[in-house]
């Protein structure tokens, strides 16, 4: 019983932060924000919209682009990798701690388990943070998958950095602030591709060792 009213909270939690995701989104916020964008006191308002980023379901992407309309490339780029590293580390921390043991969850997690077993964990996050993949669900994949902290940071620098680089460009060239991803197909194409390449050796050899004979 305890068990499935944890499910069941677990559950009402999600829906609330998908709900909230979408009537407070970064373009509902355009006007307060450019009302603080050039305060003295923005970088710490900046700090506070990526702790609650990862609660309210907003893609990194919209929080880049703020920072290269802020602050420019060359100071805008390493604010927004350290932002995507900072904010990536919340899930991921909490979905280490609170590990799902039983119950679909928990076969998601043993499954997120095996596939970083199988890749490595710096690689895993890479080829995830590569592909066209939420945010949220790597970072929580990694955290239930048990990948180290270091693995997990590196992995999601590398990952991230295209992405990165695009929104904080997107952000440097806009004349008026827009939150619209600029959502390029070929770009994601590009990170799909490149993501499957750089797993498919170890994967390919776990179906080929799962498919070999014993003492074969």
């Amino acid at each position: 019983m305890r068990l499935a009213r944890r499910h069941v909270a677990a559950g009402a939690l999600l829906g609330l932060v998908l709900v909230v995701g979408v009537l407070v989104s970064p373009q509902s916020l355009r006007s307060w924000l450019l009302e603080l964008l050039w305060e003295p006191w923005f970088p710490v308002v900046l700090v506070g919209l990526y702790v609650v980023r990862p609660l309210v379901a907003w893609p990194i992407s919209a929080l880049s682009i703020l920072v290269g309309y802020r602050y420019g490339l060359e100071i805008g780029f390493p604010i927004a990798m350290g932002g995507v590293v900072f904010t990536s580390l919340l899930p991921y921390a909490v979905a280490r701690v609170y590990r799902p043991d039983s119950g679909l969850l928990g076969v998601a997690a043993d499954g997120s388990e095996r596939f970083f077993g199988t890749t490595g964990d710096v690689r895993g996050v890479i080829a995830a943070r590569l592909a066209p993949t939420p945010a949220e669900v790597i970072s929580v994949a990694a955290g239930v998958g048990r990948v180290s902290v270091p693995a997990f940071v590196l992995g999601t620098t590398i990952g991230e950095l295209p992405w990165t680089a695009a929104a904080v460009f997107a952000g440097y060239t806009m004349r008026s602030l827009s939150f619209a991803s600029g959502f390029d197909p070929r770009l994601a194409l590009a990170g799909a591709i490149a993501g499957g390449l750089l797993v498919a050796g170890p994967v390919y050899r776990m179906v080929k060792e799962r498919r070999s004979p014993i003492g074969g």
